[in-house]
């Protein structure tokens, strides 16, 4: 069988389809209702779950099932998310020499993971169509991943009836797999001083921007060694030039491949605010909040196997990586799956550069038609 035989204009008309459907986290209803009635279109046995209802999403995440008649071939999971960065504008997709763009050029185009939801929906289709015998293929697409992978925090895995996955959510052309990412920790922080007037009376006042500045200034930021990166993300406080400031939020982060090093980024970092808060005078409130936790799988294990043979079988020499950030995948890995994350062409992603070449969206899809084939490894 080749997988050349995947039907390249309908793979991209259905991505174009796709992205025009706006569906920036917590808005996501129209596209899950979109995609519920393509899947339940081909016959699968679809879900949408009422997972929005608990964080504020007007929909759930989506979880179907193509039921496999070949015994030989083990139960898999793919996964990609439906929800993109916030829109600024409209998405009208066009192709030229190859390469697919927002023609409106003051917003993203979505393909993050748009990319993955229309290649696994060709396959699909296409193993339908030609009665290609996979094992049980359950499909999860979720809501409200780019607010922190909410979405994927309340998928009922014990729903999904495969042990192995895999995602298809990010960045470069088609032949990375990422076997490793980070353990994530983020802070939200908030100073209280005392408000007065800036030039009559200062005196009274305690200044909480004084108070997160000295913390910031104690606390490394950046890359700190190989496996490690810490960050501040937003600082707000204050109302008026002439008020001594009596509140002030801040948010940081730390992540690590190592989980013990994550906590002694993490610690410190609320040594710092605390010692600030000593020194000033100001109150401190402080929330420490788990995102997600790290994975790695091993060479030896059963979906790194499957991914590195696949990419071989449509012709890429595949690359094995860590990443820095996180995904849907670190929830499921953390939940007793085992899965991988795997490139899906996407470019410039969360800006208006972003674009997709037609060639990789193609690949994509070859790739995703391979790995659902593949059998068991031993």
């Amino acid at each position: 069988m080749s997988k050349k035989n995947i039907i390249r204009k309908r793979l991209i008309d259905t991505f174009f389809r796709l992205v025009r459907i706006k569906s920036p986290s917590g808005d996501e209803r129209e596209i899950v209702e979109h995609v519920r009635e393509i899947l339940s279109g081909l016959g699968l046995e679809v879900e949408v779950d009422d997972s929005g209802k608990k964080y504020g999403s007007n929909s759930g995440n989506l979880t179907a099932l193509l039921k496999g008649d070949d015994p030989d071939i083990m139960p898999i999971f793919m996964g990609a998310h439906l929800d993109t960065v916030t829109l600024n504008g409209e998405v009208i997709p066009y192709m030229y020499d190859g390469i697919i763009r927002n023609k409106n050029s003051k917003c993203i185009l979505g393909g993050d993971d748009k990319v993955a939801v229309a290649a696994i929906i060709e396959v699909l289709r296409y193993i339908i169509e030609n009665n290609i015998k996979t094992g049980d293929i359950y499909i999860i697409f979720t809501i409200s991943e780019e607010i922190g992978v909410v979405g994927a925090k309340y998928v009922d895995l014990d729903k999904v009836g495969a042990e192995y996955g895999f995602v298809f959510d990010s960045h470069g052309d088609i032949g990375t797999i990422y076997n490793q990412a980070p353990y994530q920790n983020s802070i939200d922080a908030e100073f209280t001083g005392k408000a007065a007037h800036a030039g009559i009376e200062p005196e009274k006042g305690i200044n909480s921007i004084k108070a997160a500045a000295i913390a910031i200034s104690n606390i490394r930021f950046g890359r700190l060694d190989h496996e490690t990166t810490a960050n501040i993300g937003k600082i707000n406080g204050g109302v008026a030039r002439n008020i001594v400031p009596e509140n002030t939020k801040i948010m940081l982060e730390a992540r690590s491949l190592k989980e013990s090093k994550l906590e002694k980024v993490t610690e410190k970092m609320i040594g710092s605010l605390k010692r600030a808060s000593d020194d000033t005078g100001c109150k401190l409130k402080y929330k420490l909040i788990r995102e997600y936790d790290g994975f790695n799988i091993g060479p030896e294990e059963i979906p790194l196997k499957i991914a590195l043979n696949a990419i071989k079988e449509i012709g890429i020499d595949p690359m094995v990586e860590s990443s820095g950030g996180g995904s849907d995948i670190n929830v499921f890995n953390s939940k007793g799956k085992r899965a991988v994350n795997l490139s899906s062409g996407m470019e410039d992603v969360h800006t208006n550069s972003e674009y997709v070449k037609a060639s990789q969206l193609e690949k994509l899809a070859q790739l995703i038609l391979e790995i659902s084939i593949s059998k068991k490894k031993e």
